[in-house]
């Protein structure tokens, strides 16, 4: 399974940037997002009464365009609560299409996973916190929206995301909502 993975992100890598020599003209910017993030995040597997609510940011680097509509975006997110802390850093494939004013897009995702959370606990010298840390890998599917309000170089994102997550020797099953500014960087 692995060995399978690692092929299909070699041949797409090989077939997003074996294509920029022929398609150089598309190159000509770059996103940069920067935002609010929220996370709804599958507690419940790791032995939390009920799933967590984590706020946080989200920041992004994409060539949206390197052929016809299909890109590469890099994305990481960190998202907090009370004991729990969830980092995200994940790359992929991006495909863009304009339409009415507004680029709708939708990426699929993958990398890595941080997960970190506190647990309390009581002896006679008061209350301690333990801190368990994971690293897994991590999917997520989704896309969104942009809208240009001061054009033709910000624009006001909406993007939500189904993420993967395997932490903790278990399968966390996540959304994460995020909203924010997008700089692109270029020229058009």
């Amino acid at each position: 399974m692995r060995n399978t993975a690692r092929l299909l992100a070699a041949l797409a890598g090989i077939a997003l940037f074996g294509s920029l020599p022929a398609s150089a003209q598309h190159l000509y910017r770059v996103d940069l997002f920067g935002g609010y993030s929220y996370m709804r995040y599958d507690s419940t597997t790791l032995g939390f009464r009920n799933d967590s609510n984590l706020n946080g940011g989200n920041v992004s680097i994409a060539w949206p365009s390197i052929y016809r509509g299909l890109g590469f975006v890099a994305d990481a997110s960190g998202n907090f609560g009370d004991e729990l802390r969830i980092y995200n850093f994940m790359i992929g494939p991006q495909f863009s299409y304009r339409k009415f004013g507004f680029t709708f897009f939708g990426h699929g995702l993958y990398g890595k996973s941080r997960g970190r959370f506190d647990l309390p606990h009581q002896d006679i010298y008061g209350v301690h916190y333990s801190a368990y840390s994971s690293l897994g890998r991590d999917y997520a599917y989704g896309g969104g929206v942009d809208k240009p309000f001061l054009k033709p170089h910000l624009s006001l994102r909406i993007q939500v995301d189904y993420i993967t997550s395997d932490t903790f020797g278990t399968t966390q099953s996540n959304i994460r909502a995020s909203t924010g500014i997008v700089y692109r960087w270029g020229k058009k």
